[in-house]
Parts: C-alpha cells; structure tokens; sequence
C-alpha cells in the first residue's frame, strides 16, 4: 500500500507522511559525529533525584555523584595509580572497539558516577553509607537502595532520548531498514516507559521510608567477608531466571508488572560485602534469593560473577585480581559482558548456571538475613 503525502506517516508519529517518512531514504545519514555529539550530550544531563518534599533545599549544583564509594570501596580494589577497571559506555568507545565491551581503566575519580544528585542530597541522604562503617542497619540498606534506583531511572531516561535519536538514523536508508529500526526504537521506547513506571513507583515507596512516612516492608540478604570485594557494583534489575535456570519471570509479557531486586557489591574499612534488597511482598524475587542459597558456600562467589557481569553494567573490577584470572575466566566474564547486548539474539536462560568456569579470591564469612 502507498501512503499518501498527508496521510498520517506509517512510522506512527503522528506526523503527516510529507513531513516525516517522505523521501527519507534520500537523506543525508547520520554521521558518526553527530552519535557521538548525542552520546556526550546524553551522559551529562543534570537532575537531583532527592524525594519531592526535598527539592526546595536543593544546593542547584549537580555533581558527579558515586553510585560506589570512592573513599573506601573503590580505593580498596584501585592499583597504585588509583584506577579500577569498568566498561566505558559510550558510542565513540564502542566504534571503537568494534561494538565490543571490554574493562578498561578508569579513574576512582570517575568510576560509577552520575549526574543525578545536587551537592547537598549526595552529602545528606547517603552519608551514613560513606562516613560510618557498614554495619547493614536498615538507614544504610535503604539509602544503597535509593542510590541504585535513583541511578537506573537516570540511564532508563537516557534510554527514551536514545530511542528518539534512534529514529531519526533511518535517513539514508532504504525502506526495509526504515522500517526495521522505527520498529526497534518503538519497540524499546515501550519496554523502558513500562521500566520507568515501575523504577518511579518503586522510588516513591522508598522515598516515603526515608522521609518516614511510611513503615517500610523490606528484605535484605547481607554476604560478608573479612578482605575487600574484588568486584564492586551497584544496580537493580528484575529477575527473569533464577541460578539454575528457572524461569522466574517473563519481562515480555508487559501486563505483568516486574519484581524487582536491588544489588550492591562494595568493600568499607577493608572488609566486603555484597547487599540484596527487595520488597517482602515480592515472592518472584524470594524465589531468585533462595536459588543462590540453594547453592554450596564455596560455589556461591563464582554464582555471583556470573550475576554481576552477565546483569549489571555498573560494574567495576579490581587491576590486581583480574591480572590474576586465567585466560578461561577472562573469557567468561568478557562473554557475560556481552550477554543480551544484542537485540536479535534470544535470552539465555542459562546464564546464572554453573557451567564449571569458578572463580576465587573472596571467602564468605557469613550470610544475614533480614526481614525474610
């Protein structure tokens, strides 16, 4: 069928065709400096995420805000030049390295940071976290909570301006392709919309609890070690299978709304520790939590690898025990990075399960549980 010129545009933007789709694939492309000129522009957007009945006290300059400690996690795991080792998101990086994320070197300076608090939030909201020793009370657990959250609205709201550019780089293509990345960026644009609602419902739970508004109702499940993390992260997902490869749940199916489970791997006066955090009323997720129970202690550090790295983005290694690693490990933890980067390739369900590549370097001490 032929779309008329003031017919409405097939790409679904409301537009009429003459002003949209018309004659696109005679445009000139997008080039690569204008992804890059959107990338940058895109990873320095500036919001405070403090709770609404804070907004008033706002100091109005935003900073780099950690979503890891520098002062003690990070330190713990740097080399001597004070770098850890994380992915470096961006477009001209991944032009660069031919669409392949690999850990690179960063600075502690600027590893983990986003642009999604004001000076005064970051020091006030989260300072039991950075300026006492963790001891996994319910004021640190909630604040490593807010701080997760916070940061994956911010790159879930960097995801909507994305798809909006993505549509605009059909321009010199032919009108399969047109096609083809209108139906992506569509696509996407309504699997993070649906994210966003839930992330901003479930922030709003939060920020209730931590003004005291509210009782809070959740778990926590507290792994601890007397030496550093050698990994740290910090990052929230909904579970889809669990470490034996049960479907927990399905995340195509949007009528279904998504439990979700906080995670935070970090180190605080030389000892480690890895923090999940849900709602009690999430069974889904208690499901996902008692998979990784399940499993023998000494399994239980290399089940986390997988988690973190096959998950997680907001990941960061230490030097010192990457160097470590055999050319096997690296290579497993290099294919867990590209796990599920590629839209056209189906889920694995497998990912969480042991597949004999282990990992050392973290001896559990003990496992608390709160609130189960």
């Amino acid at each position: 069928m032929k779309t008329g010129r003031n017919d409405k545009c097939w790409c679904g933007s409301g537009k009429k065709f003459k002003r949209c789709h018309y004659g696109r694939e005679n445009e000139t492309p997008v080039s690569k400096g204008e992804a890059i000129g959107h990338s940058q522009k895109n990873a320095s957007r500036k919001y405070c995420y403090a709770p609404a009945d804070l907004k008033h006290e706002c100091s109005q300059k935003i900073i780099n805000a950690h979503t890891v400690s520098k002062s003690s996690s990070l330190k713990e795991i740097a080399d001597e030049s004070n770098h850890v080792l994380g992915l470096k998101i961006n477009f001209a990086n991944i032009a660069r390295n031919k669409g392949e994320l690999i850990p690179e070197k960063i600075g502690i300076n600027k590893a983990s940071t986003f642009k999604g608090f004001c000076s005064k939030h970051d020091k006030s909201l989260f300072s039991c976290i950075e300026d006492r020793e963790f001891i996994g009370d319910e004021e640190q657990c909630l604040a490593l909570m807010c701080r997760s959250v916070a940061k994956e609205i911010y790159a879930k709201e960097g995801g909507l301006h994305t798809s909006d550019f993505a549509k605009n780089s059909d321009k010199g293509k032919s009108l399969l392709v047109q096609m083809l990345i209108q139906k992506f960026a569509a696509n996407h644009e309504t699997g993070t919309n649906a994210a966003l609602a839930e992330l901003s419902n479930l922030k709003s739970q939060l920020d209730d609890q931590l003004l005291g508004k509210s009782i809070g109702n959740l778990s926590h499940l507290i792994i601890d070690s007397t030496s550093p993390m050698p990994v740290a992260v910090s990052s929230i997902i909904a579970p889809m299978n669990d470490f034996d490869g049960n479907l927990i749940q399905d995340l195509g199916d949007l009528n279904i709304v998504a439990e979700h489970l906080v995670f935070n791997s970090f180190s605080s006066d030389g000892k480690g520790y890895v923090v999940f955090s849900w709602s009690k009323n999430s069974t889904k997720v208690l499901s996902f939590i008692e998979s990784l129970l399940a499993l023998e202690p000494k399994k239980i550090f290399s089940a986390l690898i997988r988690f973190f790295f096959g998950v997680a983005e907001n990941t960061f290694i230490s030097p010192i025990w990457w160097d470590s690693l055999s050319d096997e490990q690296k290579d497993k933890i290099n294919g867990l990075i590209m796990s599920g980067i590629s839209p056209f390739e189906p889920n694995n369900d497998n990912l969480l399960v042991d597949d004999g590549v282990n990992f050392s370097g973290w001896n559990i001490g003990s496992i608390r549980k709160i609130n189960f």
